[in-house]
């Protein structure tokens, strides 16, 4: 029996058949796939949501993506764009036309001695944080998942990570862009004339981006409830913001698809400001009684110079106990109500962190732990605790 007779996949619509039909006409015949087995392999993301699409396009180029896109729009059917697929909340699964831009998006080039970096939205961002090692930079954003999600997510979800709250995020460290419309129009965002070519190619989405930045400034409340709401860490919703922060179209353009979750385009390349990478750096795992102490901590940690803090509640470390080092008192904890922080120090110079240490084990003094807490530099110690916290991703993603 054929593998497509043991799968009982949706019935394909007119629509469906239409646009993969057009698809087909315009693209390589290995582009555009129907085959059951492609179709499947891409009916889930690291989330629980089973989404099977009609049809998969391994896109080449930025211009696949934008046929893809006008025969999508033709026939009325959605359009979902899948590069890592470590989303846990479904981003990354599709019914309709399914556009896989991880597996030839993977180009890096170093810029400026690592200054800036331009990357495929395929790239993981492991893989471009390795090609900027020897620069002593790295990428702003620094999400737990760094070895298998992509460029293409990190902008899509406006993703930060572990250590670089607001400062160092996706919006503000993210140069520029080639962006691709859902019409098809095609635009390097960071083109002396973008500006220009947006307002020649999309005249009603140019004038749409200005009364929306005028009717958003001319509301004091307005201006006052975003400013609020993102000087704080948040990935919730479109980057309004950018109505504040940016003046012409294409710049509010640009930031407005950081964190839109491929709603508003495909960023078919990426190009960053890096940041430099602190090479002294201490790690400690805090174990604390209740959820409720570890987050009273937050606060003291902070001031007293915390560059990371991740917290993981009792249900987490439990999952992660059994791959705990057996010299680590957490190996044999009898976890309940436990909540950890996993606190880092990054500073610049060693007499930095020896003094930051410094300030950091008088704050400890005070905190209701239930393990001692040890700082180490060391790197197969730091491994280890690192472990416990992107051990995570590994569980939920293969559960």
């Amino acid at each position: 029996m054929a593998y497509s007779q043991l799968i009982d996949l949706p019935a394909t619509s007119a629509e469906a058949q239409a646009a993969v039909a057009e698809l087909r006409a315009k693209l390589a015949p290995d582009v555009v796939s129907t085959e059951p087995l492609d179709l499947m392999a891409r009916a889930h993301d690291a989330s629980h949501f089973l989404l099977t699409p009609k049809a998969v396009v391994t896109a080449r180029s930025a211009q696949d993506v934008a046929q893809a896109f006008a025969a999508a729009r033709a026939n009325g059917l959605p359009v979902t764009l899948r590069s890592g697929g470590t989303s846990l909340s479904g981003q990354a699964g599709g019914d309709g036309i399914l556009i896989d831009v991880r597996q030839n998006f993977r180009r890096v080039d170093i810029v400026e001695s690592g200054e800036r970096v331009i990357a495929g939205p395929g790239a993981t961002i492991r893989s471009v944080n390795a090609r900027l090692h020897r620069f002593g930079r790295k990428l702003g954003p620094d999400p737990a998942s760094e070895i298998a999600c992509t460029v293409g997510g990190v902008v899509a979800n406006n993703s930060s990570g572990m250590a670089c709250g607001t400062e160092f995020n996706t919006y503000q460290t993210l140069e520029s862009m080639v962006l691709v419309l859902p019409s098809g129009t095609v635009l390097d965002t960071g083109a002396p004339d973008a500006n220009d070519q947006l307002r020649t190619k999309e005249p009603e989405l140019f004038a749409g981006l200005i009364a929306l930045r005028d009717r958003v400034r001319s509301n004091p409340h307005s201006v006052e409830r975003i400013r609020h709401l993102f000087s704080m860490k948040n990935t919730m919703g479109y980057g309004i913001n950018s109505f504040l922060d940016h003046n012409e179209p294409v710049k509010i353009l640009e930031h407005l698809v950081i964190g839109s979750e491929g709603t508003l385009g495909f960023v078919a390349q990426a190009t960053f400001r890096t940041v430099p990478v602190a090479p002294h750096i201490a790690t400690g795992l805090f174990v604390f009684p209740r959820v409720t102490d570890a987050t009273d901590a937050l606060e003291a940690l902070l001031a007293s110079g915390a560059k990371t803090l991740e917290l993981m509640d009792a249900r987490s470390l439990q999952v992660v106990q059994p791959d705990v080092a057996a010299d680590n008192p957490l190996s044999t904890l009898a976890i309940k109500d436990h909540t950890a922080l996993l606190v880092e120090l990054q500073e610049m110079s060693a007499e930095a962190l020896a003094q930051a240490g410094e300030v950091m084990a008088k704050t400890v003094s005070t905190l209701p732990l239930d393990l001692p807490v040890e700082f180490t530099s060391d790197s197969r110690k730091r491994a280890e605790l690192w472990h416990v916290r992107k051990g995570l991703y590994t569980t939920v993603a293969g559960a």
